[in-house]
């Protein structure tokens, strides 16, 4: 079956149940640490990691706006290696993405490394971690392929209101074409979140709908509005994103604006603003 259908029988499970995915998540994060002890050295020591059936954390590590962005990934793992879930999600997000590897090779980007982190933030009951490892199992990248429990912690994650997950749930629907339902699921998760608890991720994707009419009229100004939303919130994931596209729309028409974006996309080191000169 297609992922979309195999998420609608996910669906179903997460709705009559609160899932417990703790012993399959801390079984994957103890092979890709090496040992149960190794593990134990990035878990918070003020967390109980044995009943985790009811807490949940969620989000990006917030960043102090005095830093320059590209110190992030030193940062992140600093707090990371203290078992700091949000901070294991957001060098993760470094790892996967490589866009602070100016700061030395340990932060180029590493499939088995970000798979790692997210794994330790899932362990602990981090949402956005267990939405990215879901996304990790699913295709294989960088840990052992697990279709089937992929699949359930993207829907757990969704079920559970995460923007991540809804952000991974509504591109395996992208995938299957259903650009109707992805866009329903962005402007859900903007709904619930949107003002009080934004994503900038959500945001982009929200306004690559609008922006290109993909599952709802096609509204530039509207989805201008949702990418320079989703700048504010740099240097979460999908602020460069917003950034080096309000670069690509205005470079024609306003060459100063356009260069306002651009170097925000390079300031967090988008490969193709940095390839800009």
């Amino acid at each position: 079956p297609s992922c979309a259908a195999a998420l609608v029988t996910c669906q179903a499970g997460c709705n009559s149940h609160n899932l417990d995915f703790t012993n399959e998540i801390r079984t994957i994060a103890e092979r890709l640490w090496g040992s149960c002890e190794k593990l134990e050295t990035v878990l918070s020591p003020t967390i109980d990691t044995s009943n985790l059936t009811t807490f949940y954390s969620h989000g990006e590590c917030p960043y102090p706006k005095e830093k320059s962005y590209m110190e992030r990934g030193r940062y992140f793992e600093e707090l990371a290696q203290q078992g700091d879930a949000r901070a294991q999600h957001s060098l993760g997000l470094l790892l996967w993405n490589g866009f602070c590897a100016r700061e030395g090779t340990s932060f180029c980007k590493n499939e088995v490394e970000s798979a790692k982190w997210h794994a330790a933030a899932a362990a602990q009951n981090h949402l956005d971690g267990m939405a990215v490892l879901g996304g990790c199992l699913r295709t294989g990248t960088g840990v052992q392929r697990n279709v089937d429990l992929g699949l359930r912690l993207i829907e757990f994650s969704a079920h559970q209101g995460n923007p991540t997950g809804r952000n991974k749930k509504a591109a395996l629907l992208e995938e299957a074409s259903d650009y109707g339902g992805a866009f329903q699921l962005y402007q859900k998760g903007f709904d619930d979140g949107g003002i009080n608890d934004p994503n900038a991720l959500l945001l982009f994707n929200l306004g690559w709908c609008f922006m290109n009419g993909d599952g709802i009229k096609k509204d530039v100004r509207r989805g201008e509005y949702l990418w320079k939303e989703a700048c504010q919130l740099a240097p979460d994931e999908g602020s460069e994103e917003a950034a080096w596209f309000l670069y690509e729309q205005h470079e024609r028409d306003n060459p100063m604006e356009a260069q306002k974006w651009l170097q925000l996309a390079q300031n967090l080191g988008h490969e193709d603003a940095l390839e800009c000169h």
